[in-house]
């Protein structure tokens, strides 16, 4: 798609002014830099008149052509080229900076310039592999440089190589990262979640130590740590982590029903599971909550009480989802089956498939689950449920 015509006007023009003050700078010369001076000033008419005539590409190409790469024109290069990235023209990109980098002139803060620039030209174009190649040049060059690093670690998350980027974490909070530490202990527990999934629990809890050790309030990573301690059956270790849990943490209630339903019917205890949910919403109401007691009331077969529960807890939210779990359990008794029940059951479902349940509390950015590492600004431990 051709670049607004706009932008490249307002982009000729600043070509126009540079290839002005070469003209000037010749001007006391002999004939043959008059010469080149009119020559250049041709070109640039013809330049105009392409974009007059929305023939943008040729108008761009002949610019680029029109400039010599010296120590005065690079920034100018540098410019036109992230011009080109920002209105998704990256091929034009990659080639100027590319063409920058080859010149054997350029000084070292000039080349790193060009070689910065670049790797963003290849990842915008998905050339994740050439874009790390070039960020880890970047960072030989200059290991505090925080930018390449920066980069480096967004590539590594995307690739899922969370080995590497744990290394770049570590460099980041040694450089004074502000989110070192928290980007540090993210990338254990990923580390951890891999190694859970091909079932080498040792290293997993292994990662989870240290991610713990570096921040003993981590959610996720105590969370994670419950489930090494269900899979290799260690009851007590896991009771003990899900009530500090519950202590330090109540308002992320939802995120330790599942951790604590494991560990209640691991033991073959699904009453004392009751119980605790009585007194878990009693000290925190919340539909979550509810809807996790009356399935336990449904399961042992306590209609009376589940009733009751219903009742009580409708009065005390207007949640779809209790609606939801009321037409449901009222359907399925065929005393109480009635058409109207399947229309609001469809109506219900289709108001709750669009309700949103964690927003991101940095950008805004809304999600169905919980995400640990926010999708649209890349900030860590962002998300809070919303009740």
């Amino acid at each position: 798609m051709d670049i607004e015509f706009p932008v490249i006007f307002i982009s000729a023009l600043l070509l126009g002014f540079l290839i002005g003050r070469f003209s000037y700078s010749n001007r006391n010369s002999k004939s043959k830099a008059d010469s080149d001076s009119n020559n250049c000033s041709e070109s640039y008419i013809q330049g105009l008149n392409y974009l007059l005539a929305n023939k943008s590409d040729k108008a761009i190409q002949l610019f680029v052509d029109l400039i010599k790469i010296d120590s005065e024109t690079v920034e100018t290069h540098l410019a036109l080229g992230n011009l080109f990235r920002s209105k998704g023209e990256v091929d034009k990109a990659i080639k100027i900076h590319q063409n920058l980098i080859a010149k054997p002139n350029l000084n070292q803060n000039q080349r790193v310039m060009a070689l910065s620039e670049l790797a963003e030209d290849y990842m915008k174009a998905g050339l994740l592999d050439r874009a790390e190649n070039l960020f880890k040049e970047l960072v030989q060059i200059n290991t505090n440089d925080i930018s390449a690093q920066r980069k480096l670690l967004e590539l590594f998350s995307v690739e899922k190589s969370w080995t590497d980027a744990l290394a770049v974490a570590q460099i980041l909070l040694k450089l004074g990262e502000a989110d070192g530490q928290l980007i540090v202990t993210h990338c254990y527990c990923e580390i951890a979640e891999q190694y859970l999934t091909v079932g080498n629990l040792r290293e997993a809890r292994e990662s989870l130590k240290k991610a713990i050790k570096l921040d003993d309030k981590c959610i996720r990573a105590s969370l994670l740590l419950i489930d090494v301690y269900l899979k290799i059956n260690d009851l007590s270790k896991a009771t003990r982590l899900l009530k500090q849990l519950l202590k330090s943490s109540p308002h992320l209630i939802e995120l330790f029903i599942k951790p604590a339903r494991d560990i209640y019917l691991k033991s073959g205890s699904p009453e004392q599971y009751q119980e605790f949910l009585i007194d878990l919403y009693k000290k925190t109401p919340v539909t979550r909550v509810a809807l996790e007691l009356l399935e336990s009331y449904q399961t042992l077969d306590k209609h009376d009480l589940l009733v009751a529960f219903l009742y009580e807890a409708i009065e005390k939210s207007t949640s779809l989802d209790l609606y939801d779990f009321a037409f449901s359990y009222y359907k399925s008794r065929p005393d109480k089956i009635n058409e109207v029940w399947t229309g609001l059951t469809t109506n219900f479902h289709r108001i709750k498939s669009n309700r949103v349940a964690f927003l991101c509390n940095v950008c805004g950015y809304e999600s169905h689950t919980m995400q640990w590492n926010c999708p649209s600004c890349k900030t860590w431990s962002s998300f809070k449920p919303i009740y």
